[in-house]
């Protein structure tokens, strides 16, 4: 209170005397983090074998329907059911359309020539940008990826 009653007639000491409750609302409005990326997969031991055998995510719990996979800063989840506030998929409907979350790799072109061997779609070939080397490759649903480095 006493700080109040000498800081009165100085527009400084109003402001230092604001900030601490401005700091407190900044830290509150702090965007979201993302905590993981959950996709329906059609069969969790072939994205296993997409995400941990092919891209080396480490899988940190398995169900038989639910897999936890980590990479090096968000968890991928892979879940073979449904919401059952969403409407069945049709039969030609691809999965995974509009989205397109990126994997920062060391080198594009050798996880590109990886999934090729392994019989993964390769969506777009490395292409070379001013900010760097960019790809995309299909997992077993149709998700696509990019791959940059």
């Amino acid at each position: 209170m006493h700080r109040h009653l000498h800081c009165r007639k100085s527009a400084l000491c109003f402001v230092v005397l604001l900030l601490p409750a401005l700091g407190g609302l900044a830290t509150e409005q702090s965007p979201p983090k993302v905590d993981h990326i959950l996709l329906e997969v059609a069969d969790v031991k072939k994205s296993i074998s997409f995400y941990h055998d092919l891209l080396g995510l480490k899988i940190k719990s398995h169900r038989k329907d639910f897999v936890t996979l980590e990479s090096a800063n968000v968890g991928v989840f892979l879940w073979s059911k449904r919401w059952d506030w969403e409407k069945p998929r049709g039969k030609e409907e691809r999965q995974g359309l509009g989205i397109y979350p990126h994997f920062m790799v060391n080198n594009v072109a050798e996880v590109v020539e990886r999934a090729r061997k392994t019989g993964y779609t390769i969506v777009q070939k490395p292409r070379h940008h001013l900010w760097g080397t960019e790809a995309f490759v299909a997992d077993p649903d149709g998700y696509i990826w990019a791959f940059i480095s």
